[in-house]
């Protein structure tokens, strides 16, 4: 093959840019599994929410100290089964970063776990919008201590996630004749 240096500089270039695009974020069966993940999140509070109209519940109603029957008007034992429903689908959200993030621990690049922090910190936003208070506030504060951009940061921040939902969790007593699951 001929190749004048213009063109094998511009083959460099570009050889270049695609490593760079891949580097920067999730590719192949990663970035579909974790996006999916994520996007089951918010699907699941959408539907919670539809249903939620269909009984009088406002979930807009939430403040940063309330997000329970009290502020929504009505709907008590709803409103934390709602919560149970979103918890349930983000720790299986949760449960693939970990995955993820284990399994690229020594062959990952920062701009693949900056991704996955990404992802932790945009499903927070819903989640508060179900009454997961201060999700955001936690998943930053997890990342001021622990570098987002490496395998074990990631860890740490899907930890707190994680430990923050299973308070949340814990405060939701469900009657037992009331459980949908």
């Amino acid at each position: 093959i001929k190749c004048n240096n213009k063109t094998f500089n511009n083959l460099l270039k570009l050889t270049i840019l695609v490593n760079l695009l891949i580097s920067c974020g999730l590719t192949g069966a990663t970035k579909i599994k974790l996006e999916s993940s994520a996007k089951a999140i918010v699907d699941e509070i959408d539907a919670i929410k539809k249903e939620a109209a269909l009984k009088g519940v406002n979930f807009d109603a939430f403040t940063d100290s309330e997000t329970g029957r009290k502020a929504a008007g009505s709907g008590g034992d709803f409103i934390k089964q709602a919560k149970v429903r979103a918890i349930k689908v983000a720790e299986n959200f949760l449960t693939a970063i970990e995955e993820e993030a284990t399994k690229l621990k020594e062959t990952g690049s920062s701009g693949e776990f900056s991704a996955m922090y990404d992802l932790m910190f945009e499903v927070s936003e819903p989640l508060e919008r179900i009454g997961v208070q201060k999700m955001k506030k936690t998943v930053s504060m997890a990342a001021e201590e622990n570098p987002p951009t490496t395998a074990q940061g990631v860890l740490e921040i899907a930890k707190k996630m994680r430990e923050k939902l299973i308070q949340v969790k814990g405060k939701q007593k469900l009657n037992p004749e009331t459980t949908t699951e």
